[in-house]
């Protein structure tokens, strides 16, 4: 019955019809208090809505051990950056980056966070680090590029951020914002 409320749930959420969607979600939960993807919907739909605190706390009801736990606590350590809590965010991607050396994601989201509190240069350290651990750069990578390229040119490093949004051409050509991005 929880896993029928959930799917329903969700098809109502990719309409927007969130009120019914989250009711349902919340019914899967009583009947299944461990159903973390509920959970995640009912954080998803908070987000959506603009209730970020009541997001944070969908999201870190999450079991840590869960699967899509990761997912969850990027999402919450951006949520931070987004009610002002930029050095909690700050923190917690800090952690999460130090947890995962393999991974870049929680670096990338850093230095989103940092770009998008105007900490420039601090943001283009944290794309650096990230793209450090990028074994095999491909297509989806031009937006690192871009991301960091623009952290370059707000903190009046034209040359590099010059290189980088070539960097982003090349590994995506034609790519509109990059070549806007350029033309300005």
């Amino acid at each position: 019955m929880a896993e029928g409320y959930f799917d329903i749930a969700s098809l109502l959420h990719q309409e927007r019809i969130d009120d019914v969607a989250l009711i349902l979600t919340q019914l899967a939960l009583r009947l299944q208090p461990d159903f973390n993807m509920a959970r995640l919907l009912v954080a998803d739909i908070y987000e959506t809505e603009g209730h970020l605190e009541s997001a944070i706390a969908a999201y870190e009801s999450i079991d840590p051990r869960a699967p899509i736990a990761w997912s969850a606590r990027l999402r919450t350590a951006v949520l931070f950056a987004e009610v002002d809590q930029v050095a909690a965010a700050v923190k917690r991607l800090e952690a999460m980056a130090e947890e995962r050396p393999e991974r870049s994601d929680a670096l990338v989201a850093l230095g989103d966070v940092l770009r998008g509190a105007e900490r420039f240069p601090d943001a283009a350290a944290a794309y650096d680090r990230a793209i450090a651990r990028i074994a095999r750069l491909e297509e989806r990578h031009w937006s690192l590029f871009y991301s960091r390229g623009i952290s370059y040119e707000r903190s009046n490093q034209w040359p590099k951020a010059e290189a980088d949004l070539q960097k982003a051409l090349a590994l995506s050509p034609e790519q509109p914002y990059v070549l806007n991005y350029l033309a300005y």
